[in-house]
């Protein structure tokens, strides 16, 4: 599953198919809903799965204002995984504007969450929802939520970088990426610090950077994100 997030931040897997797959794992027969920013920007980014069309108007508008949890963020930190529950009583959830006439026409229930945050409040944000006919979350897929969050934001910010990277002809390495710069450069397009490839390659972390610094030469590259890029276009890294 973690492979998969790199994966969908690199175009290699289906967002949607990711999310199905986390629904799977974490016992969620309702919506999920991935937003890869805070309030709804003119250009609706969110992937959705299992969520009625004729909502996603109402909720861009009006219904992502509602939303009972918000007055809750100011206490949350980025990368908090919570069920709301946790944060808002059931009394006052049942009764909220955004349940009863958002959630619960839809089916929507319970709702488990991982969120991020930045100085302008709630950024990315997944949710993940079960409707009455299921138990409600336990320690179990909060810890599982635990643990891949870090990976979901760490792709969402990976794509973020690879998207503002200028499209333009790839440039003529100036020399063969050796297959050993090509291995490392496909770890950090997965996420990895030097010292996990280092890990995972049987290398020293200075001889990873050594190999980065070279394949970022090769490829005219000025970081470690355009080399990547540059290497997803030349058809080094498979895409």
């Amino acid at each position: 599953m973690i492979a998969q997030v790199y994966d969908a931040a690199l175009g290699q897997e289906s967002w949607t198919d990711l999310l199905a797959g986390m629904a799977t794992l974490l016992g969620s027969d309702s919506a999920v809903t991935l937003h890869p920013t805070g309030t709804p920007q003119s250009r609706d980014e969110a992937v959705r799965l299992r969520v009625d069309p004729n909502y996603v108007p109402l909720y861009n508008a009006h219904y992502h204002t509602t939303w009972p949890v918000l007055s809750a963020l100011p206490r949350l930190q980025a990368g908090a995984v919570f069920v709301d529950r946790m944060v808002v009583s059931d009394t006052s959830f049942l009764r909220s504007e955004f349940y009863a006439d958002y959630a619960r026409p839809q089916g929507r229930h319970s709702g488990i969450y991982w969120i991020d945050i930045d100085s302008q409040g709630l950024a990315a944000h997944l949710s993940l929802w079960r409707t009455r006919r299921r138990p409600d979350w336990g320690d179990a897929e909060i810890r599982l939520l635990r643990h891949l969050g870090p990976h979901l934001g760490r792709a969402l910010d990976i794509g973020r970088r690879l998207a503002a990277i200028p499209i333009r002809p790839p440039a003529a390495p100036v020399g063969i990426v050796a297959p050993r710069e090509i291995d490392c450069l496909a770890w950090v397009a997965r996420g990895a610090s030097s010292k996990q490839i280092a890990r995972r390659l049987g290398l020293s972390m200075h001889t990873v950077n050594d190999y980065l610094a070279s394949a970022r030469r090769k490829l005219k590259a000025s970081s470690r994100s355009e080399a990547v890029a540059a290497a997803l276009q030349l058809g080094l890294i498979e895409s």
